[in-house]
């Protein structure tokens, strides 16, 4: 098993000993990642949930920056050359 998959698979069993659901969204660019996120974030702190976004991105905060107009917490990691979140870019940002 690679470092990054047991790190993976500690993550999850974090999460769930602490009784959180984590949501990992990958689509193009432009698909409405975003603009879903921004919806769900802004109805779930109306119904009184506890929510809060990990972003990740090559360069920008753009989508952290709109995400975090819902109130939500939201982190910002750029990724730089990765186009993806490695488990430990996401433990750092926890």
């Amino acid at each position: 098993m690679s470092k990054n998959d047991k790190l993976a698979r500690d993550l999850r069993a974090r999460f769930r000993e602490n009784g959180v659901l984590a949501v990992n969204l990958v689509s193009s660019p432009g698909s409405g990642k975003t603009a879903l996120l921004e919806a769900t974030l802004r109805e779930m702190r109306a119904l009184g949930w506890a929510v809060a976004a990990i972003v990740g991105d090559l360069a920008t905060e753009n989508d952290a920056l709109r995400l975090a107009r819902s109130g939500a917490p939201v982190r910002q990691i750029e990724t730089g050359t990765l186009c993806h979140l490695e488990a430990d870019l996401v433990a750092r940002h926890l």
